[in-house]
Parts: C-alpha cells; structure tokens; sequence
C-alpha cells in the first residue's frame, strides 16, 4: 500500500472535525492540537530517542512544513512544546486513535484476529522526575513511582489502551479486566486473551455473565472440582508441536470465599522437554482443546508489540512527565505504529525495525517530489519515474 494512501488515514478533514468536537484549540491556539500530533508522530516515526529537545528543530525544518500545509511560522521552543503538552485536551488524541483503528479495520484490517491480545507495561521514574503514578512498598521501590499502560492487541495493531496511575491498578485483576471490558463495549465476538495476570474466580464469572469470551493460563496448584467432560468424544493424549494434552474438562473452581459461580474449560498439558505442567482455563464452548491452546500460543505478539514502542519509538523516556502529557503521547505513540504496520503488510515485511525505516524513507521522498513538482522541476530527472500523484 503506497504511503500516501495510509497517510489518508489521518485526513485534515478528520483532524479539523475532532479539534471542534473537542475544542482542543479553544484556550491555547498555538499550535494547534493537530499540529501537535504530526509534530509528536513526526519524532516517534523519525528519532530513535524522541524528546522535546529534537522536536524543537523538527518544527522549523522544511518537511514539517510542507506536511502542515506551509502553513508554519517561525520556531517554537522546546519548552513551550513542553507547555503545550502539559494543558492541551487529551481527547483529541484519544478519538484520532479509535478513528485511525476504525479506519484501518474499514480497509485492510478486514482479515482481523478472531482474538484479542491483553497485557500491561510498567514505566517507572525516579519520584523527583515524576509526579503521578502510584508507590510500592518496601526498599527502593518506595524512590520510584510507576505507571502501568494496559492495551488491547488485535489484527495486528493495538486497538484500546488504558493509563492507570493510582495504587488498586497495580493488580492485574483490576487494570487488564477494565481494559477488557472496555474493550468489550464495542464488540464481545473475538476472545480476549490474557497471562496469568487476572486470577480471580469474579472475573471469570463477570465475564461469562457479560458474554465475554477468555482464554489464559491457570495455575497448576488451582483448587478445582471436574464436572464433566467438554466433548466426551475426544481422545486423549492430543499432541501439537509443543505440547501434550491430558484432558480438557469443564471443570468448578474455588477462591477463598467459596466456589466460583461458573463452570469453565480446563485443558490440561505437558511440554515435552521435561514433562512440564501447563495449564489452560477458557469459557469457549465452540474450540476443540488444541485451537484454544494455539489461541494463548499467539498471545506473544503483544510481547513484541510492548518491545517496539520502548525501543523504537522509546516510550519508556515520557517526552513529557505531566499526567495530561503522557496521555498525548500515550495515544500518539499507538497511532505511530498503525500507519507503518498498514504500510507493512501488503508488502509482507517482517519486523517493526525495517517497516518503519521504509515507510519514513518513503515519506520522505514522497514529500521531495511534490516539492520538486511545486518549484516548476521535473522529479522524473531524479527518479527515472515519478510514482506519485501530484494532482
């Protein structure tokens, strides 16, 4: 798909709408909310180590520019980038990220996961540096104050992300659950897939209660009650390339205030190498055994997915430190990796790394061509064959 075509993702049109939606240029005018956001895309797509420092002369530089019509004047400080980011309204971003998801599931995200992956990250800082985000107990943790980023991860992309900063979100059982329900809001058909994170019996409940589907580990030590078999047909052992399953059997769970409310699948396994225990727990009553085990198996794409937003577009450094800010730069920082990710899939690319050094690289002489078409030049001298619309 041409680079040109995923920009259309972001259309002006759709920024100008959402800034109104949102006033998010009401109080503070320069610059404005979706200047902002192509200046914030514009340094996670293009610095290893983005800061406000090289977004300053990101800002005055030709390219940005002409991106933002010309329209630009001057420079502007990396303080007051700073400023902007400190006060400016966080819904704009959150509602071109869901526009940009939509969009990208409306065209080529139609062959979607029939799952969708949950799992949190922490950052952590020194508390001199931040001011949000919530304290552990004990030792030095006590110096560090931490801020946990749960998303949701699915046909390829990330499709919801929560920001949590007070204490009761350190528990999984809280912070993957709320982003599961909602995520759940909009659609309950794809399973949610999680780690062992969320372990208690409620939640399982409060799930099948609401017509969410799940699939996750539970521990092997798991007080448990077998009611009946799932499918009374099935033989037993079933070996996949990885494991050895033993039984799949609806089975009643207990915690410490008694048993759970409903029966759910337990699909017991081994690993080979060392005759390993593993546990499976789901309330899908349409997957045999081995198509619930190779649904967890693909949990792993968010591990990677966590992996590139530190390392490349090096979320972990917080551009800016201020609650308000890092909800900006949260929801930039999951638009950045969709155009790419877009980009990357019809040409079968493997990796974050060289996807987005071929959608930059082609950006940027896209944006080399029209300006050569506008000074009166023929870009077919430089090119050999100009592929791009300048219409």
């Amino acid at each position: 798909m041409h680079v040109q075509k995923i920009l259309s993702f972001l259309p002006d049109e759709l920024l100008e709408s959402l800034a109104l939606e949102t006033n998010v240029d009401y109080f503070s005018k320069k610059p404005y909310g979706s200047v902002v956001l192509k200046l914030l895309l514009h340094g996670i797509l293009n610095n290893t180590d983005n800061s406000l420092r090289m977004m300053e002369p990101s800002y005055g530089s030709l390219f940005f520019s002409y991106a933002n019509g010309g329209n630009l004047k001057g420079g502007i400080s990396f303080s007051s980038i700073g400023g902007r980011l400190s006060c400016i309204n966080p819904a704009f971003f959150e509602k071109v990220f869901t526009g940009c998801v939509a969009t990208y599931k409306d065209g080529i995200g139609k062959d979607a996961d029939t799952m969708v992956r949950f799992d949190s990250t922490i950052v952590a800082l020194s508390t001199k540096l931040l001011k949000v985000g919530y304290l552990l107990k004990g030792g030095d943790a006590e110096r560090h104050r931490q801020l946990k980023f749960t998303v949701g991860h699915g046909g390829g992309i990330p499709e919801t992300v929560l920001f949590f900063t007070d204490q009761r979100h350190n528990s999984e059982n809280i912070a993957l659950k709320e982003a599961i329900e909602e995520q759940s809001k909009e659609e309950k058909k794809r399973a949610k897939v999680f780690d062992r994170g969320i372990t208690a019996r409620k939640t399982y409940d409060d799930f099948t209660d609401n017509g969410i589907t799940f699939v996750s580990r539970l521990v092997t030590t798991a007080k448990h009650d077998t009611v009946e078999p799932f499918d009374a047909s099935a033989t037993f052992p079933m070996e996949t390339a990885t494991l050895k399953i033993t039984s799949d059997d609806w089975c009643q769970l207990y915690a410490e205030k008694g048993a759970a409310k409903h029966p759910v699948r337990v699909i017991k396994a081994t690993r080979p190498a060392g005759n390993t225990p593993i546990w499976f727990v789901t309330n899908d009553k349409g997957l045999e055994a081995v198509g619930v085990t190779e649904l967890y198996k693909r949990r792993w794409d968010i591990e990677f997915f966590f992996k590139f937003i530190k390392q490349l577009p090096n979320f972990s450094h917080l551009t800016n430190r201020s609650g308000n800010g890092i909800k900006v730069v949260m929801h930039a920082t999951m638009i950045a990796p969709i155009l790419p990710i877009a980009y990357k899939k019809p040409y079968k690319l493997k990796g974050f790394k060289i996807m987005k050094l071929r959608f930059t690289t082609e950006l940027e002489e896209a944006i080399v061509m029209d300006l050569i078409v506008l000074c009166g030049g023929n870009p077919e001298k430089l090119m050999g064959t100009y592929p791009y619309n300048t219409s």
